[in-house]
C-alpha cells in the first residue's frame, strides 16, 4: 500500500513539479542513462559479431587471392561463384591459358636525325642521313625501390576450361554452368567442358 502511495506521489511530482529546473535535470539524466544502456547493449552484440567474423577470417588460408597467379585466381573465383548456384554443388575448375600476361612498359623515346651533304671533285652531291633512336624505360620510385611504369597489361587468352561439379549430371545444370562461364569469361562455349563428379 505504501509503495503504491510512493509511486503515485512520484507520478504526481512528475506531472506538476515544484522546481522545473530540477525536474528537467532528472529527466535528462534518466534519458542519458537509458541511451547509455541501449548503446552498451548494441555494442556488445556488434563486438560478438566482429569476434565471429574475425574467427571466420582466421580460418581462411593465409595466402590471399592477390598473391595467386592470374590462372589460379580465375579458377578460385569461378569455382566459388559456380558453387553458389543452386544444384551445382561442389565444384573444381581448371583453366588453361594460351600465353602469359603481357606487360607493356613506358619508354622515353628520343629520335634524332642528322642530314649532311658531301660534294665530290666531279660535282656530284651525296646526301647522308643519320638517324638515331634512344629509348629509356620510365622508372617510378616507390618506397625507395624503382619499378617500371606500366602502360598496359594484357591478360592472357583462355585456351580451355574444365569444370567438374556434383550437379553436372543434370543437363539443365550443365547448361547453366556452360552459359554462365562463357558469359563471365567472354569465351566461346566450345572451350568449356563440364563433367559430373
Amino acid at each position: 500500500m505504501k509503495s503504491q502511495l510512493d509511486i503515485k506521489s512520484i507520478l504526481e511530482w512528475i506531472k506538476n513539479p515544484k522546481n522545473k529546473v530540477v525536474s528537467k535535470f532528472i529527466f535528462i539524466f534518466t534519458l542519458g542513462l537509458l541511451l547509455m544502456s541501449l548503446s552498451k547493449m548494441f555494442s556488445d552484440t556488434n563486438y560478438k559479431h566482429a569476434k565471429n567474423d574475425s574467427k571466420e577470417l582466421q580460418q581462411i588460408p593465409r595466402q590471399s587471392i592477390e598473391n595467386l597467379s592470374y590462372e589460379n585466381r580465375l579458377e578460385k573465383q569461378l569455382s566459388e561463384l559456380l558453387g553458389q548456384v543452386e544444384g551445382v554443388g561442389d565444384v573444381n575448375v581448371m583453366i588453361v591459358l594460351e600465353d602469359e600476361t603481357l606487360i607493356e612498359p613506358a619508354f622515353n623515346v628520343i629520335d634524332t636525325e642528322k642530314t649532311s651533304e658531301e660534294k665530290d671533285n666531279e660535282g656530284g652531291v651525296r646526301t647522308i642521313v643519320e638517324k638515331q633512336r634512344n629509348q629509356q624505360m620510365v622508372l617510378l620510385r616507390k618506397n625507395g625501390e624503382e619499378e617500371a611504369m606500366v602502360l598496359k597489361k594484357t591478360a592472357p587468352r583462355i585456351k580451355g576450361i574444365l569444370i567438374i561439379a556434383d550437379g553436372a549430371s543434370s543437363s539443365k545444370i550443365k547448361e547453366k554452368i556452360i552459359k554462365s562461364t562463357a558469359t563471365l569469361l567472354d569465351i566461346p562455349t566450345y572451350r568449356i567442358s563440364v563433367l559430373a563428379k
